[in-house]
C-alpha cells in the first residue's frame, strides 16, 4: 500500500526489510533492527528507532511508512473472549482473542469473506472479496498483543478465522515467518495451526515448506453426499483426494493431523456418521475435534443435543486415537467457530 508516494513496509519480511536498508547503502543487520522495532517493539514511527542513525531514519521516513491495521471495534464476551473488528480496504474482518488457563490464543483471519461457501459457516455466506496482505495478517496478532501485558502475550495462534488460509498461501507463509521470528512476537511454530477445508495440492505444499506448524482439516463429514451438500469444495476436491493428501502430509512431516467435525443436529451427529469417520481415518495419525454447531443469523441449522454429542464422542474413542469436544469461546458476541461475519 502506498501513502502519498510512500511505500508501507509493515508486513515486509526480514529479508525484504534488509533489501530496504541495503538500497540505502546500509549494512544488512540494519534490516534486523528494523524488524525488531516494527514487530517486537510495535513501533510505527521511525523517529523512535533510537539505535538507528538520525540521517537513516530521516531517509526511511521520507520514502516509507509503517502502517498497521488497528481495531475499529473490540467486543468482550462474558467469558472474557475479545473480538476485534478491522475496517480494511474492501471490507471488514474479525479476529478473536481467547483465554484458557495460561494459554492466550488468537484466531486469525486470512481473507475478507470466503469463496468456499460452506453452508454452516457465517463467513461462507459473505462471498469472497480479496486475500489479506501479509501485514494485515500480522497486524491482527500485534493488535491482540496490544491488549495484553508484555509478560502475558499471545502463546498460541490458529488460522481459523475468516477465509481459507491455504488460498492465501504465500502471504500466509510470510506472516508465519514474521510471527515466529525472535525479532517479532516469537510465537513457536509448534503453537500455530492452519485450518483448511481440504485443498490437497496446498496441503502437500505445506508439508514441503519445512514449517513445523499444525494442520487441521475441517472435514465436517466422512460421508461424501453429506459433505458435498454442506461443503461445495467436496465437488472439486473429494474425500479420497483429501485423505491421500493428509496421509502424505503425516508421512512427510511426522506430525499427526487434526480433523474438525462441526456437529449439526440431525445432519452429521449420528452413530452412522461416526462409523464412516472411523473408516476414513484408518491408518492416519490424527486426533478429532468435535465442535458443537454455533447458530448464527440467517441459518436454520441447530446445535445437537448434548446426549448426541457425547454418544458420538463415545463411539469414536477408543476407535480413534484421540477425541476432544472443543470448548466454545465468545458465542454471546458471535465470536465462536463459524460465527465470524464482520457484521459490525
Amino acid at each position: 500500500m502506498e501513502t502519498a508516494g510512500k511505500q508501507n513496509i509493515f508486513g515486509y519480511t526480514v529479508d525484504e526489510l534488509t533489501g530496504v536498508v541495503t538500497r540505502e547503502g546500509q549494512s544488512p543487520f540494519r534490516g534486523r533492527q528494523l524488524a525488531h522495532w516494527i514487530y517486537r517493539r510495535r513501533v510505527t514511527d521511525f523517529a523512535e528507532m533510537t539505535n538507528i542513525s538520525v540521517p537513516l531514519r530521516d531517509r526511511l521516513a521520507a520514502r516509507h511508512t509503517i502502517s498497521r491495521p488497528s481495531p475499529a471495534q473490540i467486543l468482550q464476551s462474558s467469558d472474557g473472549t475479545k473480538k476485534m473488528s478491522f475496517a480494511l480496504a474492501g471490507g471488514t474482518i474479525e479476529s478473536v482473542l481467547m483465554f484458557d488457563g495460561e494459554r492466550r490464543t488468537i484466531c486469525v483471519s486470512s481473507q475478507i469473506g470466503c469463496a468456499l461457501g460452506c453452508t454452516f459457516c457465517a463467513t461462507g455466506k459473505m462471498g469472497f472479496t480479496r486475500n489479506l496482505t501479509t501485514g494485515e495478517i500480522v497486524g491482527q496478532v500485534l493488535a491482540a498483543n496490544d491488549l495484553l501485558v508484555p509478560e502475558a502475550e499471545i502463546t498460541n495462534l490458529v488460522f481459523m478465522g475468516m477465509g481459507e488460509p491455504l488460498l492465501n498461501y504465500d502471504n500466509l507463509v510470510s506472516a508465519i515467518h514474521i510471527l515466529c521470528s525472535e525479532l517479532g512476537p516469537s510465537i513457536s511454530q509448534k503453537k500455530m495451526t492452519v485450518s483448511t477445508a481440504g485443498l490437497p495440492t496446498h496441503i502437500i505444499a505445506l508439508a514441503q515448506s519445512g514449517l513445523k506448524i499444525g494442520l487441521a482439516v475441517s472435514l465436517f463429514s466422512a460421508d461424501e453426499q453429506t459433505r458435498r451438500k454442506f461443503m461445495p469444495v467436496e465437488i472439486s476436491h473429494p474425500l479420497s483426494e483429501i485423505r491421500n493428501a493428509v496421509l502424505a502430509y503425516t508421512r512427510m512431516t511426522g506430525r499427526r493431523v487434526t480433523f474438525e467435525i462441526p456437529l449439526i443436529a440431525e445432519v452429521n451427529d449420528s452413530i452412522e456418521q461416526a462409523r464412516k469417520l472411523i473408516t476414513f481415518i484408518h491408518e492416519i495419525p490424527c486426533k478429532i475435534n468435535l465442535i458443537r454447531f454455533h447458530p448464527h443469523e440467517g441459518s436454520d441449522l441447530r446445535k445437537p443435543g448434548e446426549d448426541r454429542v457425547l454418544a458420538f464422542r463415545d463411539y469414536l474413542y477408543p476407535r480413534a486415537p484421540a477425541v476432544m469436544i472443543r470448548k466454545s469461546f465468545g458465542e454471546d458476541i458471535a465470536a465462536a467457530c463459524g460465527q465470524l461475519a464482520a457484521r459490525a
